[in-house]
């Protein structure tokens, strides 16, 4: 049913089956934690693809080859990937960040934090175009080179926000209106591939900070606990002395890592785990206010409401 990769420039290796190919478009599924990783392939020129990604997993399958011939920009539109900057240090993509990166090993398997990553990817193999890409349009010249010279020095993944000019491009490919329209994705191509060029790294553009794995490492620990816990009261400072970062790291890496602060997060965890208590139990709304730590059960149902939209009650009515 399903055709292994043999080849895609050598860009996957293992983990990856085909599921269609047609002379335009190749869709994979990804090798994940669970069956939801999907890449559509749409085959604009020779040697450049544009990736539409999906993943509903918390990680994916390691690639253990490095590619210094593949360019990658990348377009989060929705959830986190964790990206390796270099060598034990991390950053993250989050949702309207843009990532322009050569393609490396990964010692670890790709991690999505939040357990979803939508986006989409120009994928250029410079093996096969060159350095400079002449585009079938008059004039135009695509300095590749230059482009890994501004964006990926020492061959690291730079993450940043996507400047204004770009993120509209990025938002009309991933609109699905023009998604299988071959003609408007190659001048949606040309048109970013145009502005990196021309976009100055003196332009304030905000890049993502990055972080040691150790650091990493003990934030997702942290979180772990907490979301075990979920009717303990919680103390940024004594957290902090507890896993041995200081008060702004903890807060400053909790957000890189899963895109909202601590006491947020943990909010809209709480709530979504009492969505499942309110179908698959009878607790009252009371108890459910306990076992999340509020001892207001009318606290607990404004906070439900603020993050599902109803109340817990009105909830409850309409799903169990």
């Amino acid at each position: 049913m399903y055709e292994k990769i043999e080849e895609n420039y050598g860009l996957f290796d293992s983990g990856v089956v085909v599921l269609e190919k047609t002379q335009n478009v190749t869709k994979y599924q990804i090798d994940c934690n669970t069956p939801d990783g999907t890449m559509d392939c749409y085959h604009l020129f020779q040697g450049i693809d544009l990736a539409y990604t999906t993943f509903y997993a918390n990680s994916c399958f390691q690639r253990k080859n490095s590619l210094p011939h593949i360019i990658e920009i990348a377009y989060c539109r929705s959830g986190r990937y964790e990206c390796e900057y270099k060598r034990g240090f991390m950053t993250y993509l989050g949702e309207n960040d843009l990532a322009v990166s050569i393609i490396n090993s990964q010692r670890n398997e790709p991690i999505f934090p939040t357990g979803i990553y939508e986006g989409v990817a120009l994928i250029i193999n410079t093996d096969i175009i060159g350095d400079c890409f002449h585009a079938p349009v008059i004039g135009l010249e695509i300095d590749f080179a230059g482009l890994i010279q501004k964006f990926c020095y020492e061959q690291c993944c730079v993450v940043m926000k996507t400047p204004p000019e770009l993120l509209h491009v990025f938002e009309e490919i991933c609109d699905c209106t023009y998604r299988g329209n071959l003609g408007y994705l190659r001048l949606k191509a040309l048109e970013i591939f145009f502005l990196l060029s021309n976009l100055s790294t003196q332009d304030n553009i905000e890049t993502s900070a990055y972080y040691s794995g150790e650091t990493i490492a003990k934030v997702k620990a942290l979180k772990s606990a907490l979301m075990e816990q979920l009717d303990r009261k919680i103390s940024l400072p004594e957290l902090a002395e507890q896993y041995g970062l200081s008060l702004t790291m903890l807060k400053d890496c909790f957000k890189a890592v899963y895109g909202k602060p601590v006491h947020a997060f943990r909010r809209e965890y709480k709530m979504q785990v009492a969505t499942k208590l309110l179908t698959t139990t009878d607790m009252s709304i009371t108890e459910l206010a306990g076992e999340f730590g509020y001892e207001n059960p009318n606290k607990f149902s404004t906070a439900f409401k603020e993050v599902i939209g109803v109340s817990p009650r009105a909830y409850r009515a309409k799903n169990k």
